[in-house]
């Protein structure tokens, strides 16, 4: 980068543009800065001596404080220059105007006129006479009502350069107050009403020869504005044209106001457009009575003000603070287009110049406040050539108006609408191949803020008759610093062949500034810059460094290299390209490639690489000394943690520095690869790293040349092994695949943890590369290793290998639904499968993770040659073996416990005689624990002495079907064991005496005499008793107890068929069950597997009872004979005689005494 500054008189903010055919200048601007009554100057600036002259530009005296240059534009094709200085200012009695003007440099620098050729005066001041209708027909509270009307005219016209008189009429015309005597509204307050005819022709002329003079006051250089007001026709109609011609004659604007009905009559109504001027359609107004003269105060407001065009609000402010030429471009053939951002209140818009002269109309924006015009270019397309401008004020957010000769075309928002944006403040098209088309459009908003970021630019394209919103530039994040306020496309820089676009940030680094570089493409433009400069890189005390840009680029240091202009506070620098070349790199191997073929596996392969650079000028360059050091380091096998190639022992890495020119340079260096290496299939991948540092060239004033931005500063390069397939370089393998399931006829699910699938693989063909196998199973199983064996047979087999050297890699993805198979890949990708190669015995082993299993298990092994690196068998002999479909049985372990109850009646004591009843029960408990589905029937028998529970365990599945069967002992030869009661087991005549199960059978005791039976062993059971056997049918779930309750009534009269008088036996009831074999297997944790199955024992005590009738007999008899014999002692005595005889006189004379006393009672 160089950079000089300019004169040391200029100190303000730069415009620069290229100066054409002298190469070696610039033109620069400074429009702010002052020389007594002038703003602005422009200069020549020559590029060698670093100094500046100003351009003569013969300014009109009245053109002061212009801001001379604040636009400037070139144009390509004739190399003229349009400067313009838009901040003219016009004094005017109540304001400042604001006007413009540009000049145009032909490449002498010589100034045309100024366009426009004279400056807008001020607006005039207005003279306002109000013509009252005094008549007799106006009502008084209506004529109060038509003075308070024009008390609020004058009022609303009050501080502004306006002069008021008011007269009188109907018979007779009074002039109440002249231009020149007008003080206050209290004099229209005072005025009364005449009364009597309407005369208003009379009273206009009068008006017209007496008010609208110099001696009342009128002004020359006025407006002249007559306000007739009246409320019917005139009795002298017919001399109202002459009146209105006078008028007319001296440049009065009439304006009638009919008041009432009358003027619904055409004749009326013709009365008052001949009163007014033309256009009647503004200048006539008519309302139905006094009260609503109000209605059109604003519009007869607007209407006058508009004649005056001073109004701060409103349509009426029109070219006052146009500020002309706040934006220039050169349209076709010549002409110049201007902006004017401050016409019609700000609407803005522009001013077409031929010539010097204006052509056209004036083409107004829109919306007010909009600023259109702030910004402005010239898309030269192929269809049509538009004008461009930018509203940054629109709608608070910004728009851009892209328009023809003949009116807008498009209309374009923001992609991204931000208040305050500023959206539009700057415009440029980009012509990216350099065909004289425009293709591109960008459009800044350089307020946008986003985060840390400040300033976006949205890039269009032209796309037929559309234009296209296609992406957006930003700068640095964290740089806050008005990115997109200066837009240029001035070269390609780059030398690509594409225009390239520089975006200015001069309010970056704080006030320092910077600019972006963004490299043009086919058909946009590089989101990422590929420079940042900053003003502090540059030169040290440089301020808004990309305030302005330079718009086209030419070699100004004459190095055949494009030159950058760019603008800063008081200065400008001139940034000239660097050379930028092109760099490429080769790297090649002796060998090519590394053999594979009768390799010795004791001592590494030597080779050698040769990495060579050559260094191109990019096209149009010019030729020169250019001379670069390059410091690079290659590393060897780069993808590798473990590599297999290396510079000396344990080193893979060389770094080196070459120095290279425009011949280009080559280093060599040798390297070597370990022999037999684990992976023969897959390339040696060397990688290079280099820096590119460009050296002073003497012939370019020392300028270092640099890379193209698309060079890239790493490399791969790849050493491939060698292929052996024969003369055509084709392999054509023939792989055959097999399985077994090392032994195993079906699957233990529960009881087999793991389960071993033995594979064999053999490549009967040519090598085969990628080979690999896939082993697919159901749900429920879950991949854990892969193992390998020694083969046990004289054939060559790489199992060892294998195993040793991890060449077996596996990836497993086990499945998570019951549709889906999972599926294990297992690579064997390191050595190469060669001809006659056998994998044999290698072991796949699957645990199961579930025991929600098909009845079926199926798995499948295959072989695919297909998806790898670097090259994959596509053919294959046609007695291939690829894959092999194998089933097994599956079965699922159970475990049951059938448990006695700990709170059963383990001893009842029967009598033998008695005939009572004891009441017995015996508890059963099963408990049953397994992983698959199990399903356990209840069965249940309830009395009130004896409980049994049978207490069933299931665990692990949803439910498995069981049938338990529970024996009972019911007879013992022809006596019941148990009492038939309606609760009793004995005889079981009802199937429903145990809910849920049904009664299946009888069973006969095996043994006929169960007396010796019970002498050897007293213990009855269904050995030796007849038993009934209950069936009982139902499910258990996981981990589920069922009781199983058995009760009865014990009877005591088959005792007598033993022939003891006492026993103490074990009464003996028990439970087994069976299940579906076919689908599980029963599990015990002691080893012994045996059939599930409970006993439940109760001790049995009978004994005799013994019954004393003879004691009982004899005790009586030997009683009764010492009774007697007691009786005859007391006889013999004579203790019966004495008592008795006189008993006997008792009673005799007692019976006396009752007979007479019953006969008395019968008489009386």
């Amino acid at each position: 980068m160089w950079s000089k500054q300019k004169h040391s008189d200029i100190s303000k903010f730069l415009k620069i543009q290229f100066h054409f055919p002298f190469l070696l200048s610039l033109i620069v601007s400074d429009p702010l800065i002052q020389s007594q009554n002038k703003r602005g100057q422009v200069y020549n600036c020559d590029v060698n001596q670093g100094s500046c002259s100003p351009i003569p530009i013969n300014v009109p005296p009245e053109a002061v404080n212009m801001s001379l240059g604040l636009s400037m534009t070139k144009d390509p094709q004739t190399s003229n220059t349009v400067v313009c200085g838009p901040t003219i200012p016009i004094h005017c009695k109540q304001f400042t105007a604001y006007n413009g003007m540009c000049f145009t440099l032909n490449p002498s620098n010589f100034p045309s006129q100024p366009m426009p050729r004279q400056l807008r005066d001020c607006p005039l001041p207005t003279d306002i006479a109000f013509l009252m209708d005094g008549s007799g027909s106006v009502h008084y509270l209506d004529f109060f009502k038509m003075k308070t009307f024009i008390i609020s005219m004058v009022n609303a016209f009050q501080g502004r350069d306006y002069q008021f008189a008011v007269a009188q009429y109907s018979i007779r015309c009074e002039i109440h107050i002249n231009f020149n005597s007008f003080s206050n509204t209290d004099q229209i307050e005072r005025i009364t009403q005449f009364g009597g005819g309407t005369y208003t022709a009379n009273a206009i002329q009068k008006v017209v020869n007496e008010v609208f003079t110099i001696q009342a006051g009128a002004r020359e250089k006025a407006n002249r504005v007559l306000v007739v007001i009246t409320d019917g026709q005139s009795h002298d109609r017919n001399d109202l044209p002459s009146a209105a011609n006078s008028a007319e004659k001296k440049k009065i604007i009439r304006y009638a106001i009919g008041v009432g009905g009358a003027f619904d009559s055409r004749d009326a109504e013709n009365e008052l457009k001949t009163i007014a001027s033309d256009p009647d359609a503004k200048h006539v107004f008519k309302v139905n009575d006094f009260s609503v003269l109000e209605e059109i105060r604003n519009a007869l407001e607007e209407t006058i003000i508009a004649i005056e065009g001073t109004k701060t609000t409103g349509e009426s402010a029109k070219m006052e603070f146009a500020q002309d030429g706040f934006s220039a471009d050169f349209f076709q053939n010549g002409q110049i287009i201007m902006g004017a951002v401050g016409a019609f209140q700000w609407k803005g818009g522009y001013q077409m110049y031929n010539r010097g002269e204006p052509s056209g109309t004036f083409q107004k924006g829109d919306n007010e406040d909009s600023y259109l015009g702030y910004s402005m270019t010239v898309a030269n397309v192929r269809q049509n050539n538009y004008i461009i401008q930018g509203a940054p004020r629109n709608n608070h957010t910004g728009k851009v108006i892209i328009s023809d000769t003949t009116g807008t075309v498009h209309s374009l928002d923001s992609p991204e609408p931000q208040i305050g944006a500023y959206y539009g403040a700057e415009l440029c098209v980009v012509d990216l191949d350099s065909n004289t088309f425009s293709d591109l459009l960008l459009v800044s908003a350089p307020l946008y803020n986003e985060g840390d970021q400040e300033g976006k630019v949205f890039v269009y394209t032209f796309m037929k008759s559309q234009v296209k919103y296609i992406q957006v530039l930003k700068g640095t994040p964290g740089k806050r610093g008005r990115f997109g306020m200066t837009l240029a496309s001035p070269a390609d820089l780059n030398r690509d062949g594409k225009m390239d676009v520089v975006v200015g940030a001069p309010l970056e680094d704080n006030g320092l500034g910077s600019i972006y570089i963004f490299n043009g493409r086919n058909a946009d433009i590089a989101p990422t810059h590929s420079q940042r400069i900053s003003g502090s890189s540059v030169r040290s005390g440089l301020q808004y460094f990309g305030i302005s840009l330079s718009q086209s680029s030419l070699d100004h240091s004459q190095d055949q290299l494009p030159d950058l202009a760019v603008g800063s506070k008081g200065a400008v620098t001139l940034l000239r390209s660097r050379p930028i070349v092109d760099l490429r790199n080769t790297l090649t191997y002796s060998p090519s490639k590394i053999p594979t073929r009768d390799t010795v596996c004791t001592s590494p392969l030597r080779n050698t690489l040769k990495l060579c650079f050559t260094m191109d000028r990019l096209k149009n360059d010019p030729q020169s000394d250019l001379n670069a050091n390059i410091n690079y380091t290659i590393k060897l096998d780069a993808k590798r943690q473990s590599y297999r190639a290396y510079f000396s022992e344990k080193i893979r890495d060389l770094s080196r520095m070459i120095s290279v020119s425009l011949q280009g340079k080559c280093d060599e260096h040798n390297f070597f690869i370990e022999a037999c290496p684990n992976d023969a299939l897959n390339p040696i991948i060397n990688e290079l790293v280099y820096t590119f540092e460009g050296l002073p060239s003497q012939k370019l004033g020392n300028l270092r040349p640099m890379l193209l931005p698309t060079v890239k500063y790493t490399s791969d390069y790849n050493l491939d092994f060698e292929i052996n397939c024969g003369t055509d370089n084709i392999c054509i393998d023939n792989l055959k695949v097999d399985f077994n399931f090392s032994g195993h006829s079906v699957i233990q699910v529960g009881i087999m943890q793991e389960m071993n699938v033995t594979v064999f693989i053999q490549n009967r063909g040519e090598n085969s590369y990628n080979s690999r196998v896939i082993l697919k199973y159901p749900f429920g199983l879950s991949f854990r290793r892969f193992t390998t064996k020694q083969a046990t047979n004289e054939r060559r087999c790489l199992c060892w290998f294998l195993s040793e050297q991890g060449r077996l890699e596996c990836v497993s993805v086990d499945s998570e639904e019951k549709a889906v198979l999972g599926k294990t890949t297992c690579y064997i990708s390191k050595p190469i499968l060669k001809k006659n190669d056998l994998l044999q015995a290698s072991e796949a082993c699957l645990s199961a993770v579930s025991p929600h299993c098909d009845e079926s298990l199926q798995l499948r092994f295959s072989s695919s040659e297909k998806g790898g690196y670097p090259l994959d068998n596509d053919e294959h002999e046609r007695d291939n073996e690829l894959s092999k479909d194998k089933s097994i049985d599956v079965k699922y372990a159970i475990y049951v416990a059938l448990i006695r109850d700990l709170n059963v009646d383990i001893f009842i004591r029967v009598p033998v005689k008695l005939g009572d009843k004891d009441i017995w029960t015996n508890t059963v408990q099963s408990r049953l624990t397994n992983p698959c589905r199990v399903w356990m029937g209840t069965a249940k028998a309830k009395d009130r002495v004896a409980r049994q529970p049978h207490e069933g365990d299931v665990g692990g599945i949803a439910e498995m079907p069981v049938n338990d069967h529970i024996n009972m002992v019911t007879e013992q030869t022809d006596q019941h064991q148990w009492g038939v009661q309606e609760h009793s087991l004995i005889p079981v005549k009802r199937s429903n005496m145990i809910p849920g199960c049904n009664l299946d059978r009888h069973e006969k005791p095996k043994v006929t005499d169960f007396v010796v039976a019970l002498q050897k062993k007293p213990e009855l059971n269904c050995s030796i008793a007849v038993c009934a056997v209950y069936k009982c049918a139902a499910s258990l779930t996981s981990r589920q107890l069922k009781f199983y309750n058995i009760s009865g009534n014990v009877s005591s009269g088959w005792i007598e068929q033993t022939g003891f008088r006492s026993a103490i036996f074990m009464l003996t009831s028990t439970a087994t069950m069976d299940y579906n074999r076919t689908e599980y297997i029963y599990f015990a944790s002691d080893s012994v597997n045996t059939e599930p199955a409970g006993k439940i024992d109760t001790q049995v005590e009978v004994y005799e009872e013994k019954f004393p009738l003879k004691e009982t007999i004899g005790g009586v008899v030997g009683g009764l004979v010492l009774l007697a014999l007691i009786a005859a002692g007391l006889y013999k005595a004579g203790f019966f005689k004495s008592n008795y005889k006189k008993m006997l006189e008792e009673a005799g004379a007692g019976a006396e005494g009752t007979a007479n006393g019953a006969e008395a009672l019968t008489e009386d």
